[in-house]
């Protein structure tokens, strides 16, 4: 992916920050500075409030998603440490949760420290591609001199250091803003892939979503089931589950598949669900029943169902078609759903994904 060119400031240039990448701080303070610039109208800022909404862009991934960011990445260790001395948690939207950092950065020196660790490198280094330089003292000088049409000049130091965009930028940034949001989205995610390679819908991981999808469709699937074949039992409490009187599990948490289809999800005991967060069920104990209820679902509703019911067709990501899902034997079934969920279920706990044991 390339971004519009401009024959009048140097886009040529800006296809390039992302060349030499060894950590996600490029692409945090781009979309920091993004944001901030045209946004938030601030033409002029303090490096420190940039690194503040890196922080706040890198939370939800680390803290949620629990991606991997690299072992020379400081913000996996900035980011639960900010935590801990603010109480910000991960359901902060990402303007509150910037503001909430930026506030104690001003009143608490240990966070102040922290973000601080953000400032030793990225605003120098993102320049480097218009300023050919290892000097920092040096990068700030030339930048004010806006060499080769460079983003932004930089003046100050530490905590002072500020950053003031090329006005020559203005329009160009105002116009592209999603499509340098983009870019860089795009450039993260394939820096991410390569260090989570086994991680399903990286592109899906690296923001907050504003809403979640509504089960709706899934909600009326497993209704109709019920009505077919009658009451469900919880595979967590054993209650029966009626009718509208159940939550939607994933049994895969949200937070590591990304993803509401319905071969991972199962109706579930409501005052359990919200208990069960983000834990990964033990598949000796959970699947067997699991997969005996999908099986059994499956067979009541594909009978009574369009060829084109989009929620059957979710079932192809098995491998499988919905159709032969459900003439297989129950050993067959369960061994199908094993191939599936032994391997993911593996890689969720190798990110530090906590499992649900049978009590």
């Amino acid at each position: 992916m390339t971004i519009p060119q401009s024959k009048t400031i140097s886009t040529s240039i800006m296809n390039r920050v992302f060349d030499k990448t060894t950590a996600t701080y490029k692409f945090y303070w781009m979309l920091s500075l993004l944001d901030m610039y045209v946004k938030e109208k601030r033409e002029v800022m303090f490096a420190l409030d940039v690194a503040s909404r890196m922080v706040a862009y890198a939370w939800y991934p680390i803290e949620y998603f629990r991606l991997s960011f690299g072992k020379g990445d400081r913000m996996a260790q900035i980011i639960p440490k900010v935590a801990g001395l603010t109480g910000i948690t991960v359901d902060d939207r990402l303007d509150n949760k910037t503001d909430l950092i930026m506030q104690a950065t001003s009143e608490n020196s240990k966070v102040k420290a922290e973000i601080k660790i953000l400032l030793r490198n990225v605003p120098f280094w993102f320049q480097s591609p218009w300023i050919d330089t290892n000097d920092e003292h040096e990068m700030i000088r030339r930048s004010q001199t806006l060499e080769n049409d460079c983003l932004y000049s930089l003046s100050g130091w530490g905590e002072d250091l500020t950053v003031t965009v090329n006005p020559k930028w203005s329009e160009y940034l105002n116009t592209n803003y999603e499509i340098l949001r983009d870019f860089t989205l795009w450039n993260l995610t394939l820096f991410l892939q390569a260090r989570n390679p086994n991680v399903p819908n990286i592109s899906g991981k690296l923001l907050r979503p504003e809403e979640r999808e509504p089960l709706t469709k899934q909600k009326k699937f497993w209704n109709k089931v019920i009505e077919l074949g009658g009451t469900i039992d919880c595979i967590y409490t054993d209650h029966p589950l009626g009718v509208n009187d159940f939550d939607l599990d994933h049994f895969l948490p949200w937070s590591f598949v990304s993803h509401n289809q319905n071969w991972n999800l199962i109706p579930a005991d409501g005052s359990f669900n919200s208990s069960k967060s983000n834990r990964i069920p033990d598949l000796d104990y959970y699947l067997p029943k699991m997969a005996g209820i999908q099986h059994r679902a499956l067979r009541l509703y594909i009978p009574v169902s369009s060829s084109r019911d989009a929620i059957v067709n979710e079932y192809f990501a098995l491998g499988v078609s919905p159709h032969d899902l459900m003439a297989m034997t129950k050993e067959e079934f369960l061994n199908t759903y094993r191939k599936t969920f032994s391997p993911l279920s593996q890689m969720a706990l190798n990110m530090g994904f906590r499992t649900l044991n049978h009590d």
